[in-house]
């Protein structure tokens, strides 16, 4: 694991355990500094330069920074920062001070120490997409892993269970909050600044959304998106480097394969599937099209059971184990790429998949999304899309939609969310990935960094500043993705996608008509699979594999104790959903995101803080 750890306070330098905690692999370097009252580490990938750690030539400045910094937006103009990022950001907080976060451009979680000030600024990119968990007890700790927290002695902390409840409902917590007592995630775009001598903090926003749509033909944001994308690979691009890239049959790895192709730029392709499905023959089709070399690794039955004994340590309650979806070829990648490139977030920026759209019942033969915008209008509307029943097995008093409402004003036009300040109704509605943890993939984002250096070209301000120009119209039916991968290598563009049956430069209606005709059809005839968990796409069917392998009945028996032990947790639920997913109902999120649960490392941590007290508590009785 690799991320950013600290304190403030009178124990600040008792890091060790956290550090050692965020070196998942084994072969991490962690920069560590100490001074008086504070403690600061970053940990980083063995193959990653030192640019992580810096300090100015006094020593007046030091920064710890985990992530990458690609650009800054100064007031001279767009500048690339090719490498010393931390060195960067202590040269430029020494010209304007933390005003240098407004035109930086990346995706990183920093620490700075200011010796003469006397204090400590935490800082994390716009989205946030490297959450800094923070603590404050009477020593302020914090840490990019939720679950390391409570190995820090000054840390006091026990499950939440209203945010909980969201986790479980919701499949994860929404803005700042956490499962965690008195633990909040620092708020996107934004910097904490700490007095190391007393403690005292504020917090600055440098950074908001403001959704302000202007009136321009679908082309043109399309050619903006295909300029922006081949720019943005170039810059995160060595020479000197091998790159990977995870290949699906969709739209949106493919987008990134055709600005490799545009720069020719070398890049290595991989596809992850459980046989050479429909999928996996146009990824490898997409790959020879460009010249790219091309490699199928394929799940086998058992290689989602080995995700759950591993993956659950690395979640911040931010989705579900098999989110984690390389991270069975973690040492295979790491050998073979410097860098590993994903297509995440294409989807969420430039098709919006978190739009609220008209439902089309059809009674037996399923249902279907219309492609068109259905505004959310009032915040009663707000609530309701937001939130989902609980499951069956949680012995909560409170309901998840209570709890949100709990969580959730209007101030005139501006909207505070779980803590999060959003302008109005429609940012809160049109950017509610600000922050990145309210997406349920956010595990899969976090968990492939973890692996090694990696990330996704999506995630870039400049291409946050175009999402934030586009018509819902064009975001919803546009075909701007496709359109923009035209541009760039028509040849890819000429492959349909993996759902539909024509290629993707044709209309968007043609499209959209046959992915509901494939969908129908596999839903109502089924599909030649050999194994009832393989599916004509590049995910498991989790449902069936559930049903038809024993590992998730195998961790709910293990952990039958802790079950019944934790008073938010029914057993006959947990028996209840798992009989009704049997019975062929749709319950593998539920599922899912119990066992995760029950697979943290975090709940053995707080019993052995929560017992640590005891022992302390008996010893100052017999004193």
């Amino acid at each position: 694991m690799t991320g950013l750890c600290g304190a403030v306070g009178a124990t600040a330098s008792h890091l060790d355990a956290l550090v050692d905690d965020l070196q998942h692999n084994g072969d991490e370097c962690a920069d560590p500094f100490t001074d008086r009252r504070l403690g600061v580490a970053s940990v980083r990938h063995p193959g990653v330069a030192s640019e992580e750690a810096a300090a100015t030539a006094d020593g007046d400045v030091v920064v710890r920074l985990w992530g990458s910094i690609w650009g800054d937006d100064t007031d001279d103009g767009y500048v690339t920062v090719d490498d010393g990022a931390a060195a960067y950001c202590a040269e430029r907080y020494q010209e304007v001070g933390l005003d240098f976060l407004e035109g930086v451009n990346g995706n990183f979680a920093g620490a700075l120490y200011d010796a003469e000030a006397g204090t400590l600024s935490l800082f994390t990119d716009r989205l946030s997409t490297r959450p800094i968990y923070l603590y404050e007890g009477d020593t302020l700790v914090f840490s990019t892993s939720l679950q390391s927290l409570p190995l820090h002695p000054a840390v006091s902390t026990d499950l939440d269970v209203d945010y909980l409840t969201e986790y479980f409902a919701f499949k994860r917590p929404y803005g700042v909050k956490t499962p965690l007592e008195d633990v909040e995630a620092l708020h996107p775009g934004s910097v904490l600044t700490v007095d190391v001598n007393d403690g005292t903090s504020t917090t600055e926003r440098y950074w908001t959304p403001h959704y302000d749509p202007v009136d321009a033909s679908r082309s043109a944001f399309a050619a903006k998106l295909a300029e922006t994308m081949k720019t943005v690979v170039d810059e995160r691009t060595d020479s000197e480097e091998t790159t990977g890239l995870l290949l699906s049959g969709g739209s949106d790895s493919r987008l990134v394969l055709a600005a490799f192709d545009a720069l020719d730029e070398p890049v290595r392709t991989y596809h992850l599937n459980e046989w050479e499905n429909r999928e996996a023959q146009i990824a490898r089709r997409a790959a020879e099209v460009v010249g790219a070399e091309y490699e199928f690794l394929q799940r086998d039955e058992t290689y989602q059971a080995r995700s759950l004994e591993s993956s659950p340590k690395l979640a911040n309650f931010d989705g579900y184990f098999n989110q984690h979806h390389a991270g069975g070829f973690a040492e295979k990648l790491r050998a073979e790429c410097d860098f590993l490139f994903t297509g995440h977030y294409g989807d969420t920026l430039f098709k919006a998949t978190h739009l609220r759209t008209p439902t089309v019942d059809l009674g037996g033969l399923g249902s279907f999304e219309l492609p068109v915008e259905r505004p959310i209008r009032g915040l009663d509307e707000y609530v309701a899309d937001r939130t989902a029943p609980a499951p069956e097995y949680l012995a909560t008093s409170r309901s998840p939609e209570d709890i949100y409402y709990d969580n959730v004003v209007q101030q005139g036009r501006t909207v505070v969310d779980h803590g999060v300040e959003y302008p109005s109704l429609r940012e809160a509605t049109v950017c509610s990935r600000y922050p990145l943890s309210n997406s349920t993939s956010g595990f899969f984002y976090h968990a492939t960094t973890q692996m090694l250096p990696a990330g996704t070209p999506f995630i870039d301000n400049r291409l946050i500043d175009l999402f934030l120009k586009i018509p819902p119209k064009h975001l919803v039916r546009g075909n701007l993705i496709n359109r923009a991968t035209k541009l760039l290598c028509p040849e890819l563009a000429d492959l349909p996608h993996g759902r539909s049956l024509v290629p993707v430069h044709y209309p968007f209606v043609l499209q959209w008509a046959t992915e509901l005709g494939r969908d129908f059809v596999g839903r109502h005839l089924g599909g030649d699979n050999d194994q009832s968990h393989w599916s004509d796409g590049p995910w498991t069917n989790h449902g069936e594999l559930v049903r038809q392998h024993p590992f998730v009945r195998e961790v709910i028996d293990d952990n039958e104790e802790r079950i019944r032990a934790l008073p938010f947790l029914s057993w006959e639920g947990v028996q209840q959903c798992y009989r009704a997913h049997e019975r062929g109902e749709d319950r593998m999120k539920d599922l899912y995101t119990l066992v995760t649960f029950l697979q943290m490392p975090l709940l053995d941590r707080l019993n052995e803080e929560e017992n640590d007290a005891d022992t302390k508590l008996a010893s100052s009785v017999a004193d």
